[in-house]
């Protein structure tokens, strides 16, 4: 009770003035209590404008997301479209290769992007359990003095007689625990603050980093479920018409490493540019895509598509980094680019 009650009292003394304070204001499963101190003082120093409450909150945030980091141990896969049998069951998936010889495997991606099947190593790597959420998002946006999405009337929403922007009139779709809407940049800067706040390399995934964590580990398995095959309505979105909106993340189980909607819900941005032909010269070692280009790869698929295709561990998706508007779907998570525990 004395503990609790210190900690409510804590905001009023001066939460982040924690020279002479031996317990960090919130606790981490997977931080020091050094290192937290050192993420307040951090806040302190940028946002020392703002209430202590929401200097707390944001605290909380940042050590949340870091503790929400699951360890994806590196190692050598074979990174690509590794084939499938002609004929198959997305609801009871078989054991690669099914029994075949290689030779006899058929595409599962028709897009020729995903081959051909290339060695890749991978040092080990942190990856976010969920997207970043839009309560996330939220906060981050409006501490450092960055516009929600989709709160401006736009002229042809003017132009309809509109008199309120989409994210008041339809609230209901932004919901502070669905997957963030977010362009490439956006994504991008999320993950870097997230960085900057906890001291910590954190980034945007690489493709080569997303598919080795989608696939357990680099197994081959298709579909980034907790079984590896689509159980409609329990580990994926149901097929029955009206169940296909977008839900709060963490609603379908993790796949065995941990990993929730990988494949569904919503897409990800990648920090890798795209190119079709990138897989036909991909280094071995720790890929991090083309130097330049005009459009990045995203991964998983939407709550709206087609399970079957869109959630397989192998499909790569090309999107312009600035879309025209803030979609549903079209989201992020972010990652630690470093291989030793984060607990030193």
């Amino acid at each position: 009770m004395k503990l609790a009650m210190r900690r409510l009292l804590l905001p009023v003394a001066g939460l982040f003035a924690l020279s002479a304070c031996h317990a960090p204001p919130v606790d981490s499963q997977s931080l020091s209590a050094t290192h937290v101190i050192a993420i307040a003082k951090r806040i302190e120093q940028r946002y020392h404008q703002h209430p202590v409450q929401e200097r707390l909150a944001l605290l909380k945030q940042v050590v949340t997301a870091i503790d929400n980091m699951v360890f994806i141990e590196g190692g050598t896969f074979e990174m690509g479209d590794f084939g499938w049998v002609s004929e198959y069951d997305p609801t009871n998936m078989c054991e690669w290769p099914c029994g075949q010889d290689l030779d006899a495997l058929l595409p599962l991606v028709p897009e020729a992007d995903a081959r051909p099947l290339h060695k890749v190593r991978l040092d080990s790597f942190y990856m976010a359990k969920y997207h970043t959420t839009v309560g996330e998002d939220d906060r981050y946006r409006l501490m450092n003095g960055k516009p929600l999405g989709d709160m401006e009337l736009l002229e042809e929403e003017r132009a309809r007689g509109l008199t309120e922007p989409y994210r008041v009139r339809e609230a209901r779709q932004f919901k502070p625990d669905f997957p963030a809407r977010a362009h490439w940049q956006d994504g991008k800067d999320y993950c870097l603050w997230l960085g900057e706040m906890s001291g910590l390399p954190v980034d945007l995934p690489t493709e080569a980093q997303y598919e080795h964590a989608a696939r357990s580990g680099g197994r081959y398995v298709v579909y980034p479920t907790d079984t590896g095959s689509l159980d409609y309505g329990r580990n994926v979105h149901s097929t029955e018409f009206g169940t296909f909106r977008l839900v709060a993340v963490a609603s379908f189980p993790p796949n065995p490493i941990g990993l929730y909607e990988m494949g569904e819900n919503a897409r990800s941005w990648m920090n890798d540019w795209y190119d079709p032909q990138y897989y036909q010269h991909s280094p071995v070692d720790n890929p991090r895509g083309p130097e330049s280009g005009t459009e990045k790869v995203m991964r998983g698929g939407i709550y709206y598509e087609t399970t079957q295709f869109s959630a397989m561990t192998t499909f790569r998706f090309p999107e312009t980094p600035t879309l025209k508007d803030y979609y549903a779907g079209i989201s992020y998570r972010c990652s630690i680019q470093q291989a030793e525990p984060l607990k030193k």
